[in-house]
């Protein structure tokens, strides 16, 4: 049981930059470890964008919760938030005694960030890629530039799309 809570707190004290840099890497450990497979995976994830909130906490509530429970749900999130915390305090506790050169710190956490999306963008596009449908690709791009070239508000897209792909696929 404890190993799960472990693995979030490790999540938690490597991962910067959001909920979508820490997806790649809660799906890496989940399914190395043998906790889920791909497939319950992308419906822990499709769960996780529906609920409101940071999708790495709404992910390992979920995860959480799915194993042990409201106990679960409630350990498994606050492993994953406690280092962010833990940093928070100390940052405020050290930050007038050391002297950090605060722009130098952000860009080199930007572009930690940028990676860390790239490689989750990567990971769950190969999984896309892999399992290639012509009318998902229609979906997207259509969508896509009607997001971008119309002022209708994206929960009509979420919504609609959603509707779409049962309907279609």
């Amino acid at each position: 049981m404890l190993n799960i809570f472990l693995i979030f707190l490790y999540i938690g004290s490597i991962a910067f930059g959001g909920g979508w840099a820490v997806v790649g890497i809660i799906k890496d450990l989940m399914i190395n470890q043998n906790y889920m497979s791909i497939n319950e995976f992308k419906e822990i994830l499709a769960v996780a964008q529906l609920t409101p909130g940071p999708i790495a906490v709404n992910m390992a509530t979920y995860i959480g919760y799915k194993y042990y429970g409201l106990a679960g749900a409630i350990l498994n999130t606050f492993f994953l938030v406690l280092p962010p915390i833990l940093i928070i305090l100390a940052y405020n506790i050290l930050r007038n005694k050391i002297n950090i050169k605060k722009d130098s710190l952000i860009n080199s956490l930007k572009l930690g960030t940028a990676v860390l999306i790239f490689l989750t963008l990567y990971s769950l596009g190969s999984q896309f890629i892999i399992n290639f449908d012509v009318r998902a690709i229609i979906i997207i791009f259509v969508t896509f530039i009607l997001l971008v070239k119309t002022k209708i508000d994206p929960i009509f897209f979420i919504i609609g799309t959603g509707f779409l792909a049962i309907l279609v696929l």
